[in-house]
């Protein structure tokens, strides 16, 4: 099938599509400082308007995806656009917290209807022999999405403000609206004569909501608090009900037989471990650069962006290689450029170069693309219909849960890394201070000062820290006062035992002597203060590495364990 202009800018316009919803998830988080300090409001309560797009989106892709099979995607995905436009101008315009909830709120609703029918969209310009090429584009977009977030978030803030982050999207969803308008008839479209299964709608929005909800808020909560162990417990309870009812209903949201398909679970199964990777990097190597190697927003991001390209590049690559090699070949070898890159990053080494750092975003960007092109290429290849809409929904869902479940998971045990981190470094400076020279008073001094800045919310060093931006040290007006204090203690207590004023020239002298004795005493103490400091900076500094870092020795054994999923899919290629 030749593809005509026409067919390319419908696909160029659902690769838009998909590209922005994804970015929007994550786009933000690295404009949080600037938007808490502009809107005036508490980081736990700005989380929130991260969490209810990531948490609304997800709940109803399933649901909004079927909708669009009834009353025609083309439709859905005009007004689509229109909402998920005016949320981003509510998101961009807010002078108050409220409003930006509104907003992200807003445009959550529009991306849940804006990506399942873009991408069936997308899928309905081709035969199915050409529908992988199709795939690969998407997916390439969309995980690009996710990849560049922080990257185009950064950017756009530095130059432009927070508020065009997402008034950005404005001028972008014109440029789609207008051509799906010129390319896609809303007349004659083709739609299919089925019920909407509310009851199954509303069930899995409330699984997904609750599940989601758990897994963003569980690290706030406390993974064993009654609120995240009822969100947990409610959402498997209602997800059982969901299947329960699926089994039972003439028009199934999700058709269970899909799950009958040993290639159709084998690629969810890769596309979750493929997203919970990929965000374990994007989730945790930014803050790690920025608030230990002391670089800019905009540079940790760039530093990631070689994996975005390679991503891009291997996607269509990877797909184009389904049928000729084994999908288990296939996705094994991305999963073993997974295994490499968690482990390298365990081992990663930036003090005096950027190389390793490359190096792994060329391998977990080869990684990605091996892995989640072909994956969503091999699950839906086979399906038509409704069974495409639903199969490629679910696809999404887990895609979207990888990132959450990477994100919610390494935040939480970053925190308690830290926290250890922070205790040791405590514990370190108290023993090294106390076995000083330095005056008792000073040393308790020192010590409360520590205490203070451990146990406040900076998690940086001065290899970037904002905790020991500046070496303690006794000042020159210290200093002279120090010499006044005691040169004027020892000659009242002269002028005591002589009962006479001495002399003008013998207080110039010994006030001399003192400022000489004090002047000295003053440049050892502070040179044993700057040698403390830069021994507990250096301290610091390394735990606070290893506290990032070490995740990725976690994380290796699941990732090892992960290649042994190949095995799900079929032996031969169908």
């Amino acid at each position: 099938m030749i593809m005509t202009l026409k067919k390319r800018l419908i696909i160029l316009a659902m690769s838009i599509t998909g590209f922005l919803v994804i970015l929007d998830t994550n786009i933000m988080n690295i404009t949080i400082p600037e938007i808490q300090s502009s809107l005036h409001v508490s980081l736990t309560n700005l989380s929130w308007a991260i969490n209810i797009y990531t948490i609304l989106f997800a709940a109803f892709l399933i649901p909004f995806g079927r909708i669009g099979d009834i009353f025609g995607h083309t439709k859905l995905l005009n007004i689509a656009l229109l909402i998920f436009g005016l949320g981003s101008i509510v998101s961009g315009t807010s002078t108050t917290l409220n409003n930006l909830l509104i907003g992200r709120s807003i445009q959550s609703i529009g991306a849940a209807i804006m990506l399942p029918s873009g991408m069936i969209l997308g899928f309905h310009q081709v035969n199915k022999e050409q529908r992988p090429k199709i795939i690969a584009i998407l997916a390439a977009t969309q995980a690009l999405g996710a990849a560049l977030g922080p990257t185009i978030g950064g950017f756009v803030s530095q130059y432009f403000g927070w508020h065009w982050v997402f008034l950005i999207n404005v001028p972008i969803v014109a440029i789609v609206l207008m051509i799906t308008l010129m390319t896609l008839s809303m007349k004659d479209e083709s739609t299919k004569q089925i019920k909407i299964d509310l009851l199954g709608s509303i069930i899995i929005a409330i699984t997904l909501i609750l599940l989601t909800l758990a897994l963003v808020e569980g690290r706030n909560w406390g993974w064993s608090s009654l609120g995240t162990i009822s969100c947990l417990v409610s959402s498997l309870a209602l997800f059982i009900i969901f299947v329960i009812h699926e089994k039972t209903t003439d028009d199934p949201l999700v058709p269970l037989n899909l799950f009958r398909q040993r290639n159709y679970i084998g690629a969810n199964v890769a596309l979750l471990i493929a997203f919970i990777v990929m965000s374990s990097f994007i989730g945790i190597i930014p803050t790690f650069l920025t608030k230990v190697m002391d670089t800019s927003e905009l540079h940790a991001a760039l530093l990631i962006t070689p994996m975005s390209v390679t991503l891009l590049i291997a996607t269509p690559v990877a797909t184009r290689l389904i049928g000729k090699i084994s999908n288990r070949i296939l996705i094994g070898f991305g999963i073993i450029m997974l295994i490499t890159s968690v482990f390298l990053l365990n081992q990663l080494n930036v003090e005096s170069n950027w190389d390793q750092l490359y190096l792994i975003d060329v391998l977990l960007g080869l990684g990605i693309g091996f892995v989640a092109g072909p994956a969503m290429s091999i699950a839906v290849k086979n399906l038509d219909g409704s069974r495409l809409t639903a199969g490629q929904n679910v696809l999404n869902v887990v895609r979207n849960i990888g990132v959450i479940v990477g994100i919610a998971l390494f935040l939480s045990l970053l925190d308690g890394n830290i926290n250890a981190a922070k205790k040791d470094t405590y514990n370190y400076s108290v023993g090294e201070i106390q076995k000083s020279e330095l005056p008792g008073s000073l040393q308790n001094k020192f010590i409360a000062k520590i205490h203070s800045r451990m146990n406040s919310n900076q998690i940086n060093n001065n290899n970037g820290s904002n905790n020991f931006k500046t070496t303690p040290q006794i000042s020159k007006r210290q200093t002279d006062q120090m010499v006044e204090k005691a040169s004027d203690q020892i000659i009242k207590e002269k002028n005591q035992v002589l009962k006479l004023q001495l002399p003008i020239a013998v207080q110039q002298k010994i006030h001399e002597q003192v400022k000489t004795k004090v002047q000295r005493k003053v440049i050892t103490t502070n040179t044993t203060l700057r040698k403390l400091t830069r021994n507990i900076r250096s301290y610091l500094h390394n735990h606070l590495t290893n506290a990032f870092l070490n995740l990725y020795k976690f994380e290796l054994p699941f990732v090892l364990a992960s290649i042994f999923s190949i095995m799900i899919f079929e032996r031969k290629n169908n």
